[in-house]
């Protein structure tokens, strides 16, 4: 009988030699058994030739990771310490086993997990598990990018992050991606002008009703998720819509899961155009890049804007990109002799008193061709587009310049959409406006839903010119 199983692979977290060795006093076949039906799970806890008192001894003897030698985020650990236990003791401890590895892998590893038995299917779809999934930083999972005739996906770790299906196919019409966060993305259609919140990893999708504001060609939208996030076992999320009523003045229109409506904003800022394509949510804030070199941002519960100089302002010939790292707001930028800064923007009283802190700084030499930082998400990684002379790549580095993943790239588009890989749902109306999601024959979601269609583009513009007076 073995007393120690080894579990990890390189894959489990982001940090360096992350293999967790986990003390266990029962043979790694039960493990096994345990993974393989609910049935055998009774089995193998009811045929122990150990009395529950002396499993319970050996519990007592021996814990199954101490705290100490775990980088299980304490949010993780907060949601999951008030998760019941629904096992014996042999089987709750294989339980706390996967409470401990399961959010660390990739969402499509855990997909395919569901099909090993009625508890792990339980289990992984339980919002317990979801929301610790997300609070476990990612690397970024890939880039969608737009070839002018469909949409692509590059995965920086394949075939852990490939999409069942990349070029969304499902969606009822041909769309442009507006916007992507935590693995939930907002689309908007070509021929409707509608928006469609969507998941690609579960295929889960979602109609949305339409807007009380006409909203033109060039609004700037980012999804941000409700906080605070440990609580949000629901996925409520809001679509942060900024457009301009007059040349160089914008405003703010907000959809809400919860209330599956959208509100108007009172705020209007000039800040001549917004970079719509750098949109950036960071926990429940919105921000975006505008043409006149800084921040704008946003808060839709408190309908607040701020506007923050960008860092490193000093410096001329800067090439700059906004992006979430660990919770925080990052600014890459490039020097034109590819010198590298990274900077977070911090708070000493939640959006009073910012200021940015400079985390990394490095500098890539010619044989990186010419980097250009790329909008990321997720865990302190920075995503480039270094294109050589023969060679094109998509790179992942992390703040000291360290190369994490790489992609040998062969086209020539440059507008890329970072993407991370989660279990998220795709709200849906309570109204009875749309059917609940079907799982077909392959265990991947569709869905279909109808939305309320608003009162006429006309009327909508004249609504909003109204923000003026």
């Amino acid at each position: 009988m073995a007393d120690w199983i080894l579990i990890g692979d390189g894959n489990l977290s982001n940090e360096e030699d992350d293999e967790i060795t986990i003390a266990t006093p029962f043979d790694p076949s039960d493990l096994v058994i345990a993974l393989s039906s609910s049935d055998e799970m009774d089995k193998s806890s009811n045929g122990s030739e150990c009395s529950s008192d002396e499993a319970e001894e050996e519990a007592e003897e021996e814990d199954y990771l101490p705290d100490e030698d775990s980088n299980y985020s304490e949010i993780g650990d907060d949601v999951f310490d008030i998760a019941p236990p629904v096992m014996s003791l042999k089987l709750e401890r294989i339980n706390r086993i996967a409470h401990l590895v399961l959010p660390r892998l990739p969402a499509k590893t855990l997909l395919r997990f569901k099909s090993v038995s009625p508890n792990f299917k339980n289990l992984i779809s339980s919002p317990f598990m979801v929301l610790s999934h997300i609070l476990h930083p990612k690397l970024v999972s890939g880039l969608f990018y737009d070839t002018g005739d469909d949409k692509r996906y590059v995965s920086f770790d394949p075939p852990l992050s490939n999409l069942p299906d990349p070029s969304l196919s499902y969606l009822p019409e041909p769309f442009n991606i507006m916007a992507s966060t935590l693995g939930v993305m907002c689309l908007r259609g070509l021929q409707t002008l509608k928006y469609y919140m969507t998941n690609p990893t579960t295929k889960q999708w979602a109609e949305l009703p339409q807007p009380n504001m006409l909203h033109p060609d060039d609004v700037a939208v980012v999804v941000v998720f409700d906080e605070p996030s440990v609580y949000n076992f629901s996925g409520d999320y809001r679509v942060v819509c900024a457009y301009p009523v007059i040349e160089g003045v914008w405003t703010f229109e907000t959809f809400s899961s919860i209330t599956w409506a959208w509100t108007q904003s009172s705020e209007i800022c000039a800040v001549e155009n917004i970079l719509s394509e750098s949109g950036t949510a960071v926990g429940a804030m919105a921000y975006w890049r505008t043409t006149m070199e800084t921040v704008l941002s946003y808060n839709p519960v408190k309908d607040r804007k701020n506007i923050i100089p960008r860092p490193h302002s000093e410096l001329a010939e800067v090439w700059w990109e906004l992006g979430e790292m660990d919770g925080k707001l990052s600014v890459t930028s490039k020097l034109r002799e590819k010198a590298i800064h990274v900077s977070t923007l911090e708070s000493a009283n939640n959006e009073e008193m910012l200021h940015w802190k400079k985390v990394g700084s490095f500098w890539l030499g010619d044989d990186h061709g010419d980097p250009k930082p790329i909008q990321s998400q997720g865990s302190a990684a920075l995503v480039f587009w270094e294109e050589k002379i023969f060679l094109r790549e998509l790179v992942l580095r992390d703040v000291k310049g360290k190369l994490l993943r790489k992609f040998n790239y062969p086209n020539n588009y440059t507008d890329f959409v970072p993407y991370i890989s989660t279990l998220v749902p795709v709200k849906r109306s309570d109204a009875g406006t749309s059917t609940e999601p079907s799982v077909s024959n392959n265990d991947e979601l569709s869905q279909e839903a109808t939305g309320n269609i608003g009162s006429g583009d006309e009327e909508r513009a004249n609504r909003g010119m109204t923000l003026l007076h």
